[in-house]
């Protein structure tokens, strides 16, 4: 029991110190906040789907949801409704069970501290992930709306609600002005508020606080739904508002306040010593080096008694089923009271007979569970997590809570990565964070090294890949990670072997910031690295720069994503190298203006091709990137050439 609250100290540590870090200019390092939601972006507005079987158009008391569960159901056999509902749920967006509307994200990554496992969470962007208005600084933002619920009949007179919240956590901490509010339905119809409150505290880390809302007579009827609405900064992904275990049941007083209930809070410590995710090849002959020395979960206790509570955990291989860790025998603690406890387990090696051993991925399924005496709520006892092996290294969880930034023109950012065996490669993925505006117009070289002075003394560096001229691009799949493939000049495969430490990443052309994903949940600052003119500096900031690396492998793990419609034309600059002018190859017949860039970003010519040709003839001897832009459909064209 010391060792686990110890290291469950050590938890509330960094997640204290990664918040004070997340508003922090760090010398030449920044973090700010999202434009956007890239989770949300992907599911096209999809909120899942519902089975309902004698079906009433009101849910039955108690209504109890803590966001944790993607399978819900509810059975009223034995209540005044008769309701039994099934529903597989989406694992973003509240439950269709118990809500009406799927603007707020539901999720696991923007709280600290929770209650339970996973939060529903208000802020300034739709259910699509983007802003509701990108020209208002405050409005109101999102709804959180029940379902209607049958108060009538036999209810007795004290109904409350009760739900925990919490401003900010590893998102953006709401300002004075912006505000969550709760509202109730009359039997007109009327929406009435019945409590707000405002955050005063600032950027301050603030627990999680518990509201316990009475339902007056007047709201006792066959109908009744309330609803979470919030005013925030609808201009981005701001003002964040985290709201868990909402109940609302009769038979309360003011004072029922504790839940007899102890509840998984967090995805479960990484099976990987240093990283989420990491190539199969790279793992199954490396096990000993890479596997952390113990995994597991983090459990807290809502009740004031100690409750004798137990836990255990199994492996299978995800997609045959095959058992990898037959279930643990249950180990039983005595849960101290208002406490987090760490159920930790050791690691262990994939035997050689797993399905798919042999291939070039495997994904193990992880599944947890809790079980504490006389536990009322059982949906929050159970957490599944899938650990992929596929041929990519990364830090992070997949998800952006902030945007990363470094100053200066020539800036440089490297992330260190380790090839426990020679390997090949391939490309980098990048997630661009959308924060203020689109900085495609912006260039950066694409970066590699096999070495950095990584003691902070000097600047040097052993380059073993670059290519100039690329532009950060924005997508709305795949959590927002756009493939750069490694190719020369003339875009053919260049790929790079690998053997032991090496470095991606990139330097920037100019002082605007490229603003990249950074993950707060996620601790890599040890393997990040920036240079803004003088030595390599370790970062100081608790989080994880969202740069993944690909080895290996005959494929790519996010092939679907296609180049934008301009880019698809494949158009090259004749002569190359040139002395006096430039012909265009493979361009669609239309009118275009042709901007010249130089390697620092800078446009040092801009002109119309005449006759099919442009003038180079006052440009410098050097290596420079030309960009087409369609005159009548925006559409645009690059290309590369050499200045003789």
């Amino acid at each position: 029991m010391g060792m686990q609250k110890l290291i469950s100290s050590l938890r509330l540590f960094l997640v204290f110190t990664a918040m004070i870090s997340l508003s922090t200019l760090h010398g030449q390092e920044i973090l700010k906040p999202l434009k956007v939601n890239s989770q949300l972006m992907q599911q096209k507005g999809n909120a899942g789907s519902r089975t309902i079987v004698e079906s009433r158009d009101t849910l039955c008391l108690p209504f109890q949801d803590d966001f944790s569960g993607r399978y819900v159901f509810v059975d009223g056999a034995l209540t005044d409704c008769g309701d039994t509902i099934e529903q597989m749920v989406s694992s973003i967006y509240p439950s269709s069970v118990y809500w009406v509307d799927s603007n707020a994200f539901v999720n696991i990554t923007y709280p600290t501290l929770p209650p339970t496992y996973g939060v529903v969470t208000l802020d300034g962007i739709d259910k699509h992930g983007k802003p509701y208005n990108e020209a208002s600084s405050l409005s109101q933002a999102d709804f959180l709306t029940s379902r209607n619920i049958f108060l009538g009949g036999p209810i007795t007179d004290s109904v409350y609600l009760s739900f925990y919240y919490q401003p900010g956590g590893f998102g953006e901490f709401p300002n004075n002005q912006d505000s969550l509010i709760l509202e109730f339905k009359d039997a007109d119809g009327h929406w009435d508020k019945v409590w707000s409150t405002v955050n005063l505290n600032g950027d301050d880390p603030q627990s999680f606080q518990l509201a316990m809302i009475p339902v007056a007579d007047d709201y006792h009827y066959d109908g009744f739904s309330f609803r979470f609405r919030n005013w925030a900064g609808v201009n981005g992904n701001n003002d964040h508002w985290h709201i868990d275990y909402v109940l609302l049941d009769d038979d309360r007083t003011y004072n029922d306040t504790l839940f007899r209930d102890v509840a998984i809070m967090y995805e479960p410590e990484p099976y990987l010593q240093d990283y989420r995710q990491m190539p199969w090849n790279q793992f199954k002959n490396h096990q000993d080096e890479e596997l952390a020395a113990e995994h597991g979960v983090f459990m807290y206790n809502n009740f004031n008694t100690i409750i004798n509570t137990s836990h255990q955990y199994g492996v299978t291989e995800k997609y045959s089923g095959a058992t990898v860790v037959p279930a643990t025998f249950p180990v039983s603690v005595n849960f101290d009271p208002f406490s987090i406890n760490y159920n930790s387990y050791s690691t262990f090696e994939v035997p050689a007979g797993t399905p798919g051993y042999d291939d070039d991925s495997l994904t193990l399924r992880f599944t947890y569970s809790v079980d504490g005496a006389s536990d009322v709520y059982r949906r929050n006892d159970t957490l599944v997590h899938d650990q992929a092996f596929y041929n990519y290294y990364a830090y992070d969880d997949g998800t952006a809570e902030r945007a990363y930034a470094i100053v200066g023109t020539g800036a440089k950012l490297a992330m260190h990565f380790f090839a426990n065996e020679p390997d090949t490669l391939k490309e980098i993925y990048i997630h661009w964070a959308y924060v203020d505006g689109s900085k495609s117009d912006l260039f950066f070289s694409l970066m590699v090294w096999d070495n950095i002075d990584t003691t902070g003394a000097s600047g040097d560096e052993n380059i073993v890949f670059q290519n100039d001229f690329l532009t950060p691009k924005y997508v709305d799949s795949l959590n927002g990670f756009y493939v750069y493939k490694l190719v020369d000049f003339l875009g053919n495969p260049t790929p790079v072997v690998v053997d032991g430490d090496f470095y991606v990443g990139w330097l920037q052309s100019q002082e605007e910031f490229l603003n990249v994903g950074f993950d707060a949940n996620s601790d890599a600052k040890d393997d990040v690295y920036f240079n803004v003119g003088a030595v390599w500096q370790k970062s100081a900031l608790s989080g994880a720069v969202m740069i993944r690396p690909q080895v290996g492998g005959n494929y790519s793990m996010f092939n679907t994503i296609g180049e934008p419609a301009a880019q698809q034309h494949h158009i090259t600059a004749f002569p190359n190298p040139a002395e006096s002018q430039l012909q265009f190859a493979g361009l669609p017949e239309s009118q275009y203006t042709v901007d010249i860039f130089d390697r620092a970003g800078a446009i040092v010519q801009r002109t119309e091709i005449s006759n099919g040709v442009v003038s180079i003839y006052d440009l410098p001897s050097g290596l420079y990137i030309a960009r087409l832009v369609d005159t009548r459909s925006g559409m645009y064209f690059t290309t590369t050439f050499i200045r003789q």
